[in-house]
């Protein structure tokens, strides 16, 4: 019997006949879902194996619980908050994602961003089409060689992003709780704590994932340490930030500048006040997109799938101690 593949929630921009003819020869089968809501998945994933999600948050334990055959819930691309991992282990289900997903194309937004910040361009263009011309002399550029680049999470995207701005001529620190510091000095990043980062930086560029240890670690206390002339990114996920907070910095001004992919709530309201703050650029959590971005993505997907239909496992496996008590495969 071919091993089913659910996936959960619409994805209306992608049509899946790639992943489809990928899936069945490995010697699966995947059925394409529309769940919006925690029922439709219940009504709709049957006997599926493997679960593959989008972007909602609506397969919540009680869900897996009846949801017997599952035993690989899998996230596109390298965030998995969507997914309770505890929970999934605790009930023998292996958790997996795309960990090398958008790596560069992540980097390169962050960076873009910040230079699109510093340099002012958003601003330049909306004037220069408005029939406007010269210089904002109340707002000055600075020069960004040799300013400070500060990265908070220094894994595979924050590491490209860290070479990128050496590239550019900037000191850069990083804070990384889970790295040794010898790694960042062999890459040329100066390890530092949170704390210097926040006080020392120019430029502080936010790329950890979102999990209960930093949700809301940029907080009141922490935008209160940066230089009133700093600009901020976050390209990582809404909810590293206190996002009230942060709206209380831009209004007062308190730093020069914020770019964000990300937001608490996505997608953001056309109404909402960070669209229309002249200190702050926005763009639609995009960061991790590029031709060749999806490309290797959907790729990634199926190979994972393919290694677990072999070998009822993957290498991507985030929670690894599930393996000696997954699951049985139930008999078809």
């Amino acid at each position: 019997m071919a091993i089913k593949v659910f996936q959960v929630d619409p994805s209306p921009d992608q049509e899946f006949s790639f992943e489809t003819e990928a899936i069945a020869r490995a010697g699966g089968e995947l059925i394409v879902g529309s769940a919006t809501t925690e029922q439709d998945v219940l009504d709709q994933a049957g006997d599926a194996e493997i679960l593959w999600v989008s972007w909602l948050s609506i397969v919540p334990r009680r869900v897996l619980e009846q949801l017997p055959d599952v035993r690989l819930v899998m996230r596109w691309g390298v965030g998995y908050d969507q997914i309770p991992v505890a929970d999934c282990t605790e009930l023998g289900i292996a958790v997996a994602n795309a960990p090398a997903y958008g790596t560069d194309d992540v980097a390169e937004q962050a960076i873009a961003l910040l230079v699109a910040t510093a340099r002012q361009v958003p601003w330049y263009h909306n004037q220069m089409v408005a029939g406007g011309w010269g210089l904002r002399l109340d707002r000055p550029i600075h020069r960004m060689k040799g300013r400070t680049l500060g990265v908070i999470g220094v894994g595979r995207i924050g590491s490209a992003a860290a070479r990128r701005g050496i590239g550019l001529g900037m000191r850069v620190i990083g804070y990384d709780k889970y790295r040794p510091a010898d790694e960042l000095r062999e890459m040329g990043v100066e390890p530092v704590g949170l704390d210097e980062v926040l006080r020392e930086s120019d430029y502080v560029t936010l790329h950890t994932p979102l999990n209960a240890e930093t949700r809301g670690m940029i907080g009141e206390g922490e935008l209160a340490k940066l230089k009133p002339t700093a600009i901020l990114v976050n390209t990582s996920r809404g909810p590293v930030i206190d996002q009230a907070a942060l709206i209380d910095v831009m209004r007062s001004r308190r730093i020069a500048a914020a770019a964000l992919d990300v937001f608490e709530n996505e997608p953001l309201d056309p109404h909402h006040e960070l669209r229309h703050m002249d200190n702050v650029i926005v763009t639609p959590h995009m960061a991790g997109y590029s031709v060749e971005a999806s490309a290797d993505l959907r790729a990634d997907m199926c190979n994972t799938v393919a290694e677990w239909i072999r070998d009822s496992w993957s290498p991507r496996v985030l929670n690894p101690e599930v393996r000696s008590r997954l699951r049985p495969r139930r008999a078809g």
